[in-house]
């Protein structure tokens, strides 16, 4: 009933004004009752449709309607206001029925029904209900094209073929290029220049675009990105994070399963057209091994750190931009790119802004030196290792003189590298601290660390033994951490004679490191510090790799005794006081020792006094003290 209200008062207005029009024709024309029918008829339909399509003309009839109502009552009195009741209650209904509201009933959009929830259950058969989903705002005109980016010019050439044989020859179908490489090294970049380079739309999805937190609805997005991708007829197709939509199903979740299951059918089904499928991943091995098979990606390249001609172009751009011309010279520039190989394009770029902000910081004005640039690093890097806060010097070490001064020329050395590369001199790539245990070996490589500013990262032989993997986590860390020292403790443990060796495979491994598979790392010095020098094998203390040798040995009798006697009263402070008799005592019974088992028996020394003093309140060191900490420390009775 309501609607039979609701029609007969939208359509009362125009019919009425149609026939008073009608009349009018008819009093102004003289027309004949037949005429006069097809006049009101015509009028009746003519304001019909200005009603349906013209908002003025509605407001027209209906206010001309409610104004006939209106004089009606002065004429009729009863009458009168029975169709001035009439008037509102069509009102009221045209108001319900939205005829005069301020816009027409909007053009029905198709009902989202939601995706059900994390246990909502679906009756039997029931299909999921799909959503219409569009990322327009992803599809773009690149920016730039492969002109762009300054060398790389295998990694460029290996994609603009692919991406041509795929517009040449769909129906071959051929697609499917997947990018990998470590984070940083630019493959997104990559991907748009490609599209640059082929004058056609760039469209870009990364998992967090189109994940969902509801159940099936991630894959729903997934088969409408790819319907969009396809509608563009030709585009670069960019997956970034791919390793996020194809991860292993072994033991994966069934979401994670379902999700890989519809990435690897949508990709077949791209196959045949102009849409140049692109996936980014840094890592392979996190992969869905049906993934990476040919038939889904035909085409793998690997997108390595920047080249030397791209290094230099990235280092000159960061800092033009940074700092303006000229800030840079073109020596220090060369010198930069050369040894900061293996560096990520994300990483160059970020020297810049890094040298503005100690410019701005006051730590140095005008043009940017080598020092100031590889102090840059170091803070972009954010680590130096592991070196202890408290560090000896070089001066400090108990240690033949001659060694010393080898350590004072290497630590020279890798403090002015710069300028003795320009006049042709080199740094050893390894060098070999070998003596008997606990003469300094390790302390004197933390020191040689702290005096030139490099890093300092440490393992031992044992530790390489029990998990030989660990070498290739340990040398990434290194280069990363550039200028470092990378120290092998007990050394003879892996590198010893491989004729009589059941881990030559981790000798072979530290060599060729060593050696550099694709060129000399530059700024990673390695030292390896053994008690067993003749052990080594041959081929690792040639020249190339460990090939400076600095003895270490227990002290001289002079350097001991003056040893002894200064870390004593050290030591001692004034909580306690010690006899010249003593201390000599002391001093010849240590004569020959290795200023470690010195350095443990006087603070055995000390703990025995305290322990004394706690006990009885004394505050001398006797003999008991001395004899006490011998014996135990040496085994001496």
């Amino acid at each position: 009933m309501k609607d039979v209200i609701v029609s007969t008062a939208r359509l009362l207005p125009p019919i009425l004004t149609g026939t008073l029009a009608g009349a009018g024709f008819r009093s102004a024309l003289h027309l004949h009752d037949r005429d006069w029918l097809l006049a009101m008829l015509i009028c009746a339909g003519l304001a019909l449709v200005l009603h349906h399509f013209v908002r003025a003309a509605r407001w027209l009839m209906m206010t001309g309607t409610v104004a006939m109502l209106v004089l009606a009552i002065g004429q009729y009195s009863v009458p009168g206001a029975g169709l001035l009741s009439a008037g509102i209650v069509l009102w009221l209904a045209l108001r319900a029925g939205n005829g005069y509201s301020k816009t027409r009933q909007p053009t029905q959009q198709p009902v989202q029904q939601p995706v059900p929830r994390s246990g909502t259950p679906h009756a039997p058969g029931q299909a999921t209900p799909q959503r219409a989903y569009s990322l327009d705002e992803r599809v773009l005109r690149a920016r730039f094209a492969f002109n762009a980016i300054t060398g790389m010019a295998d990694t460029k050439n290996r994609l603009l073929n692919a991406a041509r044989d795929i517009l040449a020859n769909p129906a071959q179908a051929r697609n499917g290029i997947l990018l990998s490489g470590e984070p940083g090294n630019g493959k997104t970049m990559f991907a748009e220049a490609l599209a640059g380079e082929l004058r056609i739309p760039f469209f870009s999805i990364s998992y967090q675009d189109i994940a969902s937190k509801w159940v099936n609805e991630t894959p729903e997005r997934v088969k409408a990105v790819f319907a969009q991708a396809t509608r563009l007829g030709q585009a670069v197709f960019l997956i970034d994070e791919v390793d996020g939509f194809i991860k292993s199903r072994t033991g994966s979740h069934h979401m994670d399963r379902d999700l890989t299951n519809t990435m690897l059918t949508e990709i077949v089904r791209l196959r045949g057209t102009r849409v140049i499928l692109v996936a980014a991943t840094n890592d392979l091995d996190w992969l869905d091994g049906a993934a990476v098979r040919e038939g889904r990606f035909d085409f793998k390249v690997e997108v390595p750190p920047p080249d030397a001609p791209a290094r230099e172009a990235l280092l000159s751009r960061t800092v033009f931009q940074a700092l303006g011309p000229n800030a840079l010279s073109v020596p220090t520039l060369k010198s930069l790119a050369a040894r900061w190989e293996g560096f990520s394009a994300a990483r160059l770029m970020a020297f810049g802004p890094q040298l503005a902000d100690m410019r701005q910081g006051g730590a140095f004005s005008g043009v940017v030196s080598f020092d100031i640039a590889m102090q840059a690093m170091r803070l972009i890097q954010g680590s130096k290792g592991h070196l202890p806060e408290k560090v000896k010097t070089i001066e400090e070490i108990i240690m033949p003189d001659a060694s010393r001064q080898d350590l004072r020329d290497l630590a020279f050395k890798l403090q002015h590298v710069f300028n003795l590369e320009k006049l042709g001199g080199d740094l050893p790539r390894g060098l070999l601290f070998y003596g008997p245990p606990g003469t300094g070996k390790t302390q004197a490589a933390m020191s040689l660390a702290a005096a030139s500013g490099y890093a300092f990262l440490k393992t031992t032989g044992a530790e390489l033994l029990s998990n030989p993997l660990s070498w290739d986590k340990f040398i990434r860390n290194a280069k990363n951490l550039r200028p470092v020292i990378v120290f092998i403790d007990e050394a003879d443990d892996v590198l010893c004679d491989r004729r009589m060796s059941a881990v030559s495979a981790v000798t072979n491994k530290i060599l060729t490191t060593i050696d550099g598979v694709d060129g000399r790392v530059r700024d990673v010095l390695y030292i390896a510090a053994t008690n067993h020098p003749d052990s080594l094998d041959s081929a690792a203390i040639r020249g190339g790799r460990f090939e400076q040798k600095i003895r270490f040995d227990v002290p001289s009798d002079e350097a001991l005794v003056t040893y002894v006697r200064t870390k004593l009263r050290l030591l001692a402070g004034c909580a306690f006081g010690v006899s010249r008799h003593t201390t000599e005592y002391l001093v010849s019974e240590l004569l020959g020792r290795s200023i470690a088992d010195a350095d443990s028996v006087l603070q055995r020394v000390i703990d025995s006094a305290v322990l004394r003093h706690l006990r009885e309140g004394t505050k001398t060191i006797t003999m008991v003290d001395m004899r006490s900490a011998l014996r135990s420390t040496l085994n001496d009775n």
